[in-house]
């Protein structure tokens, strides 16, 4: 179609295009900026913004979305922003709980020699606005009152694997956090994808289970921590382990 058009017209469409992407730009930056400035105000700290999506301006929305990373504690959570401005909402401070305690988890695990890692989010209880950045986890638990932690274990398929070390793991997590209840997915994957998944895994700000269809699974199963004790005890957790059902 350009090819019908005169030369002018072709270069006034032209000129055109890369002014609209200029300004697409500018506005990108314009926003990142805003949402920077606003968390830095809010929380404290330095943050970046990684991507941005889900713009306002249409009927349906009037807000657009950031992935952010704060560089102080090297974390990924998400924010909305609407056109005044004003972020209407982020899981900056429930990310940085969870991530606090699914450390605490992945040591316990560790610690015990076998090769995994954590991702648990925080579930209920008041709302952490007014939460402070440097609030200890029991101190948050002793306030907040959160009704439990959840999320998933990623276990290296062929490391020191015993049903006696994950519970004791298990409950000392349990015991660490004040008898908070938490349950965990807990999934084995195979040595050649395990480095893959941990780090696509980092990259996220909300795991889910749709996540572990690219990588190959050799057992999965769930194991919780209540006030009633354990959810499975060490034999079936063993043979678990070993890929039974």
């Amino acid at each position: 179609m350009l090819k019908k058009l005169g030369k002018k017209a072709r270069l006034l469409i032209m000129m055109i295009s890369i002014l609209g992407l200029m300004g697409c730009g500018s506005l990108n930056k314009i926003q990142a900026n805003q949402i920077e400035e606003k968390l830095s105000e809010m929380y404290g700290g330095e943050f970046e913004v990684l991507a941005l999506g889900n713009r306002f301006g249409t009927l349906t929305n009037d807000t657009v979305t950031a992935r952010v990373k704060s560089k102080d504690l090297d974390m990924l959570f998400d924010v909305k922003m609407n056109t005044k401005g004003r972020i209407v909402a982020d899981n900056f401070l429930a990310r940085h709980i969870g991530i606090q305690v699914s450390n605490v988890l992945t040591k316990n695990i560790k610690d015990q020699g076998i090769e995994a890692k954590s991702y648990l989010a925080v579930l209920g209880g008041k709302d952490v606005k007014t939460l402070k950045i440097n609030t200890s986890v029991p101190d948050y638990i002793k306030n907040y009152s959160p009704e439990y932690f959840a999320g998933f274990l990623i276990l290296k398929e062929g490391t020191n694997y015993s049903g006696i070390k994950m519970v004791e793991a298990f409950q000392q997590t349990y015991q660490d956090y004040l008898s908070t209840t938490f349950h965990a997915n807990v999934y084995i994957i195979a040595e050649e994808d395990y480095e893959r998944c941990i780090r696509d895994l980092d990259n996220e700000t909300v795991v889910h289970s749709d996540l572990f269809e690219e990588y190959i699974v050799i057992s999965k199963f769930k194991l919780s921590v209540t006030s009633e004790g354990i959810s499975k005890n060490e034999n079936e957790v063993n043979n678990l382990l070993q890929g039974g059902k």
